[in-house]
């Protein structure tokens, strides 16, 4: 719900805008609620856009857990080169700036009363969507080592997607 955010961002902004020192455990804890609630929101709402990349790789990671070795993973035919392209190709650039776009509208949807909280909420997604990317890439040089094989877009273009969609509405 999206309750708690609201009221613990109120909270957090107007004890930090009173620097009242009998009262900075009580900021501290607003602080912590608000940090939790934001937290839990993101995760909520913004879910995994690369989903069936992140579903590819938690297959990878079960069987460098049964002891295949990461170097040896494009051998196994679920895991295989060709089919962590065809993954691959179900994100181009532009699909994965639509989906944000789409989640951009839901977001505001939920948040037009609070314009501040909205960009708070905006930025806490870009990271959460930088470190998916970065966990994915990371992945990929492990276990596909020199097969050239990258996602169509870089952090540069996720920075990109969530400033334009942030200004354009």
């Amino acid at each position: 719900s999206l309750l708690p955010l609201e009221n613990f961002h109120h909270l957090f902004a107007l004890l930090s805008h009173l620097k009242i020192s009998v009262l900075e455990k009580l900021r501290k804890d607003a602080k912590q609620k608000y940090s939790d609630a934001l937290k839990a929101y993101v995760t909520q709402y913004f879910g995994r856009p690369l989903e069936k990349l992140n579903l590819f790789f938690e297959g990878v990671q079960a069987r460098v857990a049964q002891g295949v070795k990461e170097s040896e993973i494009s051998y196994q035919m679920a895991y295989s080169k060709q089919e962590l392209r065809k993954v691959i190709q179900q994100y181009p650039a532009r699909e994965v700036k639509r989906g944000l776009d789409s989640l951009y509208r839901k977001v505001e949807k939920h948040l037009c009363e609070e314009e501040n909280l909205l960009q708070v909420v905006w930025r806490a997604m870009q990271e959460e969507f930088i470190t998916q990317y970065k966990y994915i890439e990371e992945l990929i040089q492990r276990c596909y080592p020199g097969s050239m094989i990258m996602l169509d877009f870089t952090i540069q273009h996720i920075l990109e997607f969530f400033s334009e969609i942030a200004r354009s509405h």
